[in-house]
């Protein structure tokens, strides 16, 4: 019979769960049991332990794309403990860590050496349309404002801003 170490039988700490699953499931469950000698609460949470230790990381991760180094630095720094943070100096550089990595948020500042961070967006935007992406600036205008949101930008912030104002838009 199974029995998952990691499960806690301390009756205080166990609780109760109940489901609701189709008779044809239940069937095979069933069976499914019979077959292997275990009990059906077994099996479910051999199951549901085996699922949960395959989860991804629950942690989100975020690329930073900025020509300004201290800004790169300074928000890997605001985020590292709850964000796994990446950073890109260039626009290619950004889309290349786009085309190998999920990326959940992607801050962009809008002039960045090579491509701009609107090309980059609009590329990123083809690429993983899913992604989250926040825009950042120091030359604010609102034609910017629009094309970066008609582009796909989800957000948009004019430098200096504090970090808990971009931790707010994440």
């Amino acid at each position: 019979m199974y029995q998952n170490p990691n499960v806690q039988r301390d009756v205080e700490m166990q609780k109760d769960l109940h489901i609701r699953i189709p008779k044809e499931l239940y069937t095979k469950l069933k069976v499914k049991c019979a077959y292997q000698s275990i009990s059906m609460q077994d099996y479910i949470i051999k199951l549901i332990t085996e699922g949960i230790e395959n989860l991804p990381s629950a942690r989100r991760s975020i690329l930073v794309a900025d020509d300004e180094k201290i800004i790169r630095d300074s928000l890997k720094d605001w985020f590292q403990d709850g964000y796994n943070v990446t950073t890109a100096e260039t626009g290619e550089e950004a889309i290349e860590l786009i085309k190998k990595h999920d990326f959940d948020v992607l801050i962009l500042d809008v002039r960045l050496t090579g491509k701009s961070g609107l090309e980059v967006l609009k590329e990123v935007k083809e690429i993983k349309p899913q992604i989250k992406s926040i825009i950042i600036t120091a030359y604010p205008s609102v034609e910017l404002a629009v094309e970066a949101m008609k582009a796909g930008a989800t957000d948009y912030i004019v430098k200096p801003f504090s970090p808990e104002q971009l931790e707010r838009l994440i």
